[in-house]
């Protein structure tokens, strides 16, 4: 009877295994340099076909500033007749800064250098603008708080003007501002996104009284709200084949004080094998309306470094049971 037992328990850990690593593989291939993509539509795409676009590779960037590592997280602003392409420019192992690449027809960008840097490491540059003004809440968690900076010379000069959230450490904030709506969320080392809210811009942002959003491979946000009929939408990292293989949209629709949050897209981005500069993956996303029709967006994606699987055992579970935590809660 035991061996029966045995044989169980065996089979069931067997077949536990095999259902994570079908939902994320335990062996991985590691990604190298990322690029920025771009492109325009009539209408809010159902799917981009990134092989249509325009890519601006991490060649072109270095054959301008040798010592680039890689170009991500970018986000834009169209400003007259120029857009202004906002992103997260490593030239080193340990930190980065804000760079700009700037075009008068969104399809050919030019580099205009460094325009954010710190002591500490900067990336995902969420650039708007506010009351007649533009503002930059980065990603800063080297600085232990989410901090807002105010062009002061846009686009250069760019100043702390006010700490959002302090004494924490939390990746990508994506925030969104209306008059009737002021929400910004950010994620943890834990994979919770938490959402914040605020009755402006410059008041107290504090914890909505349902804080956590999502939990787990789906948690961490990968690019700018975009607004419409339906309520927001917000693309949402997926690291299911490890960090930064693909994007999800969800919906996040508000009422009476409180909120619900679908996924309504999954990998609306995501690794393309006929695209080398995206094969491994992509993770950021910013699609914005220019005008009744035109929509121009833009995006990231990063390649194998080489064809290498490495075992990652501690990864794949670990997340697993934070997407089982995840949809226990929302039962």
């Amino acid at each position: 009877m035991k061996k029966y037992y045995l044989f169980g328990f065996l089979f069931g850990v067997v077949a536990l295994l095999a259902i994570i690593n079908y939902r994320t593989p335990f062996f991985q291939q590691e990604g190298g340099g990322w690029s920025v993509g771009y492109g325009e539509s009539v209408s809010y795409p159902q799917r981009i076909d990134v092989s249509k676009n325009s890519i601006y590779s991490i060649e072109k960037l270095k054959a301008q500033n040798d010592s680039t590592v890689f170009l991500a997280d970018p986000f834009f602003v169209k400003e007259k007749d120029t857009f202004y392409l906002f992103f997260e420019h490593k030239k080193n192992k340990t930190s980065a800064d804000v760079g700009l690449l700037t075009s008068t027809d969104g399809k050919e960008y030019q580099y205009r250098g460094t325009v954010l840097t710190q002591k500490f490491h900067l990336s995902y540059p969420q650039v708007f603008k506010y009351k007649d003004a533009y503002y930059m809440v980065p990603e800063s968690k080297q600085a232990n708080a989410v901090l807002l900076y105010k062009a002061h010379r846009f686009p250069f000069d760019w100043r702390i003007c006010d700490t959002l959230i302090a004494n924490v450490v939390l990746v990508d904030p994506s925030i969104y501002l209306s008059d009737s709506l002021n929400i910004l969320v950010a994620t943890d080392y834990e994979k919770n996104m938490y959402l914040y809210q605020a009755d402006s811009l410059f008041g107290k942002w504090k914890l909505h009284q349902k804080p956590i959003a999502l939990i787990g491979t789906e948690a961490r946000a990968g690019g700018r709200f975009f607004a419409d009929k339906k309520g927001l939408l917000l693309p949402v990292q997926n690291c299911t084949n490890g960090y930064g293989y693909g994007l999800s949209l969800y919906r996040f629709s508000f009422h009476s004080g409180s909120y619900d949050v679908k996924r309504e897209s999954p990998f609306y981005l995501k690794a393309n094998e006929n695209i080398a500069a995206f094969n491994a993956g992509m993770h950021q996303l910013d699609i914005q309306r220019l005008d009744a029709n035109h929509y121009y967006y833009v995006y990231d994606g990063n390649r194998l470094k080489n064809t290498t699987k490495h075992l990652n055992v501690r990864g794949p579970l670990k997340w697993s049971y934070l997407d089982l935590k995840n949809w226990i809660l929302k039962k």
